[in-house]
């Protein structure tokens, strides 16, 4: 098959880097590809990660236009960063394909597309949200209110799978608004990741141990939850070091520096370091917190990153990480956010060869699952469903039009007597 698949390709990006792995692994089924670059202008001059497929700019139309008319298939890497996605949700809205979707909360992705057009964004808000969303959406006082109210509200899931043709996502959690949105076909595959650097797991020595926190430093990586469990022991006081390694606001790393002073937490705060420093990190620590509330994510690069690397793991049970074998990583309730940090912190310090165990549990499934192979067959497989979906997808399009041309209500639309003799051509996992 000629495949065209669209994503940003930048190096800082964690979608291109999953790109990057799933091309050799097309390639090697016998498929021809050609990759469209998504991001901002302004980023498109940034060196990509290395791919074994030619790239062009979604800028430059008359060459995805030659790329796309012919194609077997069109894939598009979709996440909630509108600077690496324009050029896919330019794309997208005129040659509807297959999204492989990052996350299921996709409320900055559509604020960033919506600063050019906002009558329609008021109009989609309206359309799958009511009116009374579409006038609060852009009032939102801080980050922390906007991605609240977007998680529990909006999370514009909806908006982005009518677009598709078929949808591939990484975990179960988001899937009922996916399948609610589009007749196509949806499946849940394992996000492909790697970690280059890993080494085997190995139990800890000595009296010191490393936590550590990737990725842009935010409200909902729940960092200050961390130090204050933390700070709540003497036992962890006395023996944890601290570090974030990712982009950091300024004032946001003076905040979380005086919270840590005042209960004698020993924090490091890296900021931005290149993959050399971060694989180094990454091997030194011991535990890995991936926490997040709210889980806007379908899957956590970080996470099974963390796993890969044979690093005890500890996440916020919700989302892809309720997700994940339970002997594998350590859940955290967010109803007790703090105590059971504090608990399981103080466990895994005070018992280095289950920490070890889980860790290298972990590190096994991870290997055997997060894989470029399968995720590449998925997406071969996925082509074949959309296939064979088009003539009962136009059967039932052709049939809603002429009831609407009736007069039939949405109501009426989502009858038993409507839906159930349709189910016979839903071919949706």
């Amino acid at each position: 098959m000629k495949i065209v698949l669209f994503s940003p390709l930048a190096n800082t990006s964690a979608i291109g880097r999953v790109t990057a792995l799933i091309v050799p692994a097309l390639i090697e089924l016998g498929h021809t590809l050609t990759l469209v670059r998504t991001e901002q202008v302004h980023i498109l001059s940034a060196p990509p990660h290395a791919c074994t497929a030619p790239i062009i700019e979604w800028t430059n139309e008359p060459a995805v236009e030659e790329a796309t008319h012919d194609a077997d298939a069109l894939v598009y890497q979709i996440g909630n960063n509108y600077d690496f996605h324009c050029g896919g949700l330019h794309w997208l809205a005129k040659r509807p394909g297959i999204v492989c979707l990052h996350d299921f909360v996709v409320a900055h992705l559509f604020a960033g597309w919506a600063e050019t057009r906002r009558a329609e964004a008021d109009e989609v808000l309206h359309s799958w949200y009511g009116k009374s969303v579409a006038q609060s959406f852009f009032a939102a006082r801080d980050h922390r209110e906007f991605i609240d109210t977007a998680s529990r509200d909006h999370p514009m899931t909806e908006w982005i799978c009518a677009m598709a043709q078929g949808v591939i996502s990484h975990s179960r959690w988001g899937m009922p608004r996916v399948l609610r949105s589009t007749a196509w076909p949806a499946r849940v595959a394992a996000l492909p990741y790697n970690a280059p650097a890993a080494r085997p797991a190995a139990e800890r020595v000595g009296n010191r141990v490393k936590v550590l926190t990737v990725g842009h430093a935010n409200v909902n990586k729940r960092i200050e939850s961390v130090i204050r469990a933390i700070g709540e022991s003497a036992e962890l006081r006395g023996r944890i070091e601290y570090q974030l390694c990712g982009r950091i606001e300024p004032r946001y790393a003076l905040e979380l520096a005086r919270a840590a002073r005042a209960v004698g937490v020993r924090l490091r705060v890296s900021g931005e370091i290149d993959d050399l420093e971060l694989q180094m990190a990454m091997n030194e620590a011991d535990i890995v917190c991936s926490l997040r509330w709210p889980s806007l994510e379908a899957a956590s690069a970080t996470a099974i990153e963390g796993m890969l690397y044979g690093k005890a793991m500890v996440v916020t049970d919700t989302g892809f990480y309720s997700e994940l074998p339970d002997d594998c990583v350590c859940k955290i309730s967010i109803g007790d956010e703090i105590g059971e940090l504090r608990q399981v912190l103080e466990r895994l310090v005070a018992e280095p060869s289950a920490c070890h165990a889980m860790a290298a549990r972990a590190q096994r499934w991870a290997e055997a699952t997060f894989t470029a192979r399968n995720y590449a067959a998925q997406i071969e497989g996925m082509t074949r469903l959309v296939r064979s979906a088009e003539p009962a997808v136009a059967a039932a399009g052709t049939l809603a039009g002429y009831m609407n041309d009736w007069g039939a209500s949405s109501d009426l639309l989502l009858t038993d007597e409507i839906t159930k003799p349709l189910e016979i051509f839903d071919l949706r996992d």
